[in-house]
């Protein structure tokens, strides 16, 4: 009976990656070469590309039709869209192979790695994995520990802007590079955010409850917060987007919202006092309302006594200051402290034991760059230099996910399918379900629902805003059409899911428990079903 309790959270993990497998495999595009460059056969055959594939230059960016063979995925779990190709390797007769991707032409043909050099490329995907476990484990989230130590903030907080920042901002520079290179022929596509937001809000959170140590307990204030400022952002960008375009002056409006956001990060303490107290003072203006109600209507006394504690508002859930997770009540010392457990510096001593020498040997290559590039935050004397420490290590990260993202690809053109290893390589390379994961064993729950919560807040009102705004400008201020097909259903969706994960989180009484996770995945799994049934038109969006 206890194993297959042990094993039941496995079993639902393996669920949902198989049903996002067969989804991206369903909707995927076919196979095609991914080549940052126009490759040499591209350049002896110009004229002929061109007759063939004609670009249209415009001062306005036309809506993106998606043909019935290239539908709209909204199950992306990062927001990585797979790009709509101009010519398939099944075509024998086609000489020219271009898409709009950043990923490097590959070492091996596509016949060598189907004849076994495709192994070399799942070696590069586990390698590649362990290397940002190491970076996150050991210098980004302990560096944010002592960015926690120099701000003296909680850690709600810096989830919601500095580890925010430090698993998004890998993919702003991706979206960035994408722009500025293929602006001239750029699809550009809300939906995969939607499958990134469900992603991040329940898979992420979900699998961190489930595989914490304990019950993580969570405060009121900062949750209702960061879900205030999402639902604002959210309900923004459906408005904007509801004519499938988006002006420079809305992308401005969105930014406004991040930066409203911001100022409450920062005077987060202030503001969470003051709505304490006009709550209390509206809670007992309406308690002693009642009760006078009550009095009058019945003389014998039936309402609430004064020692029962009332419903539970987002500014009073938190008062008990024993919680070993509460940001406040004086306890940012212990809390913080955790984020610096765990890890011992890295080292270059040769190890005595043989086993240790040979994980020193392969993963040499990793501690050796890490090493000279990233000062360790455990070592009081390179604590000074934990800036330096924090946005390198984001750099590392941006540089393991791409390698995580670019070879899942190549194993998947390999076999002629494109959706299972993307899938699984976007998971792997996913900064901030691992980075959540570490965040989690470490006991601070509200660290990662606010840093989930944060990046998604993040991508809506700064870096989308800033993509459009930038691909507005290189066309001359002219609105950008977004591909916004089946977007009013899966927003619907995505409201309806998000609204049950609320309730559910609510219902277990701000504690992160293991059957909370249950019940995130399991929403999750729904959200992933559904959307695969609108896929197939069996659920057809009226909209």
């Amino acid at each position: 009976m206890e194993t297959t309790r042990c094993r039941s959270p496995q079993l639902i993990v393996f669920a949902v990656v198989f049903l996002g497998t067969l989804h991206n495999w369903i909707v995927g595009a076919e196979p095609t070469f991914t080549l940052p460059h126009i490759v040499d056969d591209f350049e002896k055959t110009t004229d002929h590309a061109t007759e063939e594939f004609p670009v249209q230059h415009s001062t306005y960016s036309t809506p993106y039709k998606e043909g019935p063979e290239h539908k709209s995925s909204f199950l992306d779990p990062i927001d990585d869209h797979h790009p709509s190709p101009e010519t398939s390797i099944s075509d024998p007769n086609s000489r020219v192979r271009r898409i709009n991707t950043i990923y490097f032409s590959d070492l091996f043909s596509l016949e060598d790695r189907r004849h076994g050099w495709v192994a070399l490329h799942v070696f590069g995907m586990i390698y590649v994995f362990v290397a940002l476990l190491i970076v996150c484990n050991q210098f980004f989230v302990p560096s944010l520990g002592v960015i926690m130590e120099k701000l003296a903030i909680s850690n709600d907080v810096v989830g919601a802007s500095f580890m925010a920042a430090g698993i998004a901002v890998p993919w702003f520079i991706t979206k960035l590079i994408k722009v500025l290179y293929y602006h001239d022929n750029l699809t550009v596509n809300i939906n995969p955010t939607i499958g990134t937001t469900a992603f991040k809000m329940l898979f992420v959170i979900g699998t961190c409850a489930m595989f914490s140590a304990k019950v993580l307990p969570l405060r009121c204030w900062s949750f209702f917060r960061d879900l205030s400022f999402y639902m604002l952002g959210f309900i923004q960008l459906i408005i904007f987007l509801s004519d499938s375009v988006v002006a420079w002056c809305e992308s401005v409006i969105l930014v406004t919202v991040f930066v409203l956001y911001i100022a409450f990060l920062i005077y987060d303490e202030n503001v969470e006092q003051i709505m304490k107290t006009q709550l209390q003072k509206i809670k007992g203006v309406m308690k002693a309302s009642f009760v006078k109600k009550c009095k009058k209507v019945l003389p014998i006394e039936v309402c609430t006594p004064e020692g029962e504690n009332d419903a539970q508002g987002p500014g009073d859930c938190d008062e008990e200051c024993g919680n070993e997770n509460n940001g406040g009540c004086n306890e940012k010392k212990f809390v913080e402290s955790k984020l610096l457990q765990g890890a011992t510096s890295l080292s270059l001593r040769w190890p005595d034991k043989w086993q240790e020498r040979a994980a020193y040997i392969i993963l040499l290559p990793i501690i050796l760059p890490l090493w000279l590039t990233l000062p360790s935050v455990h070592n009081q004397k390179a604590r000074k230099f934990f800036v330096l420490t924090y946005l390198v290590s984001i750099v590392w990260i941006g540089i393991f996910s791409y390698l995580e993202r670019w070879w899942a690809h190549q194993v998947d053109e390999t076999f002629g399918v494109m959706g299972p290893m993307t899938f699984v390589g976007a998971l792997m390379s996913s900064s901030d379900f691992i980075t959540s994961l570490i965040v989690a064993r470490k006991g601070l729950g509200d660290m990662v629902v606010s840093g989930n919560l944060g990046s998604n807040i993040l991508t809506m009102t700064l870096f989308l805003p800033v993509e459009w705004f930038l691909y507005s400008a290189i066309h001359g201020f002219s609105p950008v059409a977004i591909s916004t097909e089946g977007l009013f259903c899966v927003s619907i969706l995505l409201f309806v899911i998000l609204l049950a994960a609320v309730i559910s989180i609510i219902s277990f009484k701000w504690r992160m428990k293991k059957l909370l996770g249950l019940t995130l995945v399991l929403l999750y799994l729904i959200f992933i079903v559904i959307s695969i049934l609108m896929v197939f038109q069996i659920i057809i969006c009226p909209v």
